[in-house]
């Protein structure tokens, strides 16, 4: 049963109890946190993105060994990636695949981060005048188009290895290329105009 409470008004009955006439009333509780047992553990390993090596991006889920070879190739051309969403376009990796793979991706940059990217282009596909808008100089645009007319490119670090490209190059096309089979073309290839 609760102790009757004295029928004195609070403020009478904070001065008796600060002169000692009334007893003081009992300090709270601190409410004790519940331990819990059989809290899930948290995975919290992490690769460095620019510098992960293939079995370290096979250990995400779902990464494929392909992902895996096209990383690290572009790796060791020098390309790095500044964020999540650089590596999301590069691989076309769905919301849900993304978020599975956010927690485990740490991002630290070892140069420079490259720009923001522009529109998409079909590399395999592209007019010269296309190719134009991309910055590339009218040399490397050459090449361009004398290897895409030996084989189309597969993707972006085979675009590398190809035209020899330094990797500033390439983190700047990153997000701005991509590469689709081939189609029919309606007519001949207009070469580029020297200057």
């Amino acid at each position: 049963m609760a102790r009757p409470r004295h029928w004195l008004d609070p403020l009478a009955r904070r001065l008796l109890q600060a002169t000692g006439e009334l007893p003081s009333p009992p300090k709270p509780l601190k409410p004790v946190a519940p331990l819990v047992f059989d809290s899930p553990t948290v995975d919290t390993w992490q690769i460095d993105v620019n510098r992960a090596s293939h079995s370290d991006w096979l250990k995400l889920p779902g990464c494929s060994s392909e992902q895996a070879d096209l990383l690290v190739r572009l790796q060791r051309g020098g390309v790095q990636f500044s964020g999540a969403d650089d590596l999301a376009r590069l691989l076309e990796l769905s919301a849900g695949q993304m978020q599975l793979w956010q927690p485990h991706l740490l991002f630290r940059w070892y140069s420079e981060p490259p720009n923001p990217v522009a529109a998409v282009l079909d590399l395999n596909n592209a007019s010269s005048l296309q190719l134009q808008a991309l910055g590339l100089s009218p040399e490397r645009q050459q090449r361009l188009l004398r290897e895409r007319s030996r084989q189309p490119f597969r993707d972006i670090a085979d675009l590398q290895e190809r035209l020899l490209l330094p990797a500033g190059v390439i983190e700047e096309l990153i997000g701005k290329v991509c590469f689709e089979p081939v189609r029919a073309s309606s007519g001949p290839e207009l070469p580029l105009a020297k200057s």
